[in-house]
């Protein structure tokens, strides 16, 4: 199943996603099961809002790469590899969805884009094991952690080399049916392929990761935790395109706008 959070008439609603038309249904995918209504919309017409509306989102997991290990390390000169799960919270303000634009602010020296796998929580979780931690999970989606790597990656938190307004989109879809160890990624600058990775190159797995995060905190209905991302992270400007389409969930696209002010 394919679920889409759209906006219609003015409100957030979602929707069961049956190739190019969202049915529009009552109810939420985070209270039982979603009641499909007569209503349909064609894909192209809607727009499309985060997948969800999380109490709190979880920045990637850090090391969870080895490929983004190594480029890590030889940039900031520090050995990452042992460090395990670090995961971070990531503003609620930064989500966005996809077609929506990335605003560059202009503080901003060097932004890049980062695709990810993103867990979203069926099921308010805490103390977890990872043989139950995927009861707990509703799906999955695609995300992009853009960060700013130029300076603002030295602040003692990520509050801004990661939280501006519309760095974090998530979308198009929650894949509920999808196997989070086999999953292909495809990262596309500028419509060209920039890196393909496979989700089961993962060190630490999302069983793991939901696990470890419900052991200090409490995961509620709707929350989202970015996984990581593999290869080289690379700059955006304004005009760029960045898509991350990932196997059995979908296209998220977005482009890179200047913020006006």
């Amino acid at each position: 199943m394919q679920i889409a959070r759209f906006r219609s008439e003015g409100r957030p609603r979602y929707g069961l996603v049956e190739g190019d038309t969202i049915i529009e249904a009552q109810g939420s995918p985070f209270r039982g099961e979603l009641q499909p209504t007569a209503r349909r919309h064609a894909l192209a017409d809607v727009t499309l809002l985060p997948v969800s509306k999380p109490v709190q989102v979880f920045g990637g997991v850090g090391a969870n790469y080895q490929d983004h290990v190594a480029q890590a390390e030889e940039t900031s000169g520090r050995p990452l590899g042992s460090m395990g799960i670090q995961p971070f919270p990531k503003s609620n303000a930064s989500l966005t969805g996809s077609g929506s634009p990335i605003i560059l602010t202009p503080e901003a020296e060097e932004v890049h884009f980062e695709g990810e796998l993103v867990i979203v929580m069926g099921r308010k979780a805490r103390s977890v094991s990872p043989e139950r931690a995927m009861d707990y999970v509703l799906g999955f989606t695609c995300g992009n952690d853009v960060s700013e790597k130029g300076s603002w990656e030295k602040d003692f938190s990520h509050w801004r080399s990661k939280g501006v307004p519309s760095w974090g989109p998530v979308g198009p879809c929650i894949a509920t049916d999808v196997d989070p160890k086999d999953l292909a990624v495809t990262i596309r600058f500028n419509h060209q392929v920039e890196h393909r990775f496979n989700t089961g190159e993962m060190i630490h797995d999302v069983p793991t990761i939901v696990s470890f995060i419900s052991r200090y905190a409490t995961l509620f209905p709707g929350d989202l935790i970015f996984t990581g991302t593999s290869g080289e992270s690379k700059a955006m400007k304004p005009g760029d395109l960045i898509e991350v389409e990932i196997a059995g969930i979908g296209n998220l696209s977005n482009p890179v706008i200047m913020e006006r002010r």
